[in-house]
């Protein structure tokens, strides 16, 4: 969803930016300034959601960090890495716990 459309949405749910912003715990202008993706928080992007009743990622497609938790995101990069590397030789699968099915 576009900047307009995330403002249409909160209208149809009948809540102003203002509003809004004043439930989730930040300015009007933050708020803003994340659905127009001048600023970005993983917070506000959800409880927006929760607002319009949509999911995060049917209004933030084009970020996907908003689409999983920094844990998530950093057990995925270990992984990531931990199959590289033995992918390449440096380490056996057993060594790296990774699991191959």
């Amino acid at each position: 969803m576009n900047y307009g459309a995330i403002h249409q949405a909160l209208k149809d749910c009948g809540y102003s930016w203002r509003v809004a912003a004043e439930a989730i715990g930040c300015t009007p202008q933050h708020l803003m300034n994340i659905s127009a993706r001048r600023s970005e928080s993983q917070f506000v992007a959800r409880a927006l959601a929760a607002l319009i009743d949509k999911e995060v990622v049917d209004i933030f497609p084009d970020i996907p960090r908003y689409q999983f938790n920094k844990q998530t995101l950093h057990d995925l990069k270990v992984l990531e890495a931990k199959n590289r590397l033995a992918e390449s030789g440096i380490v056996t699968m057993e060594q790296n716990n990774v699991k191959t099915d």
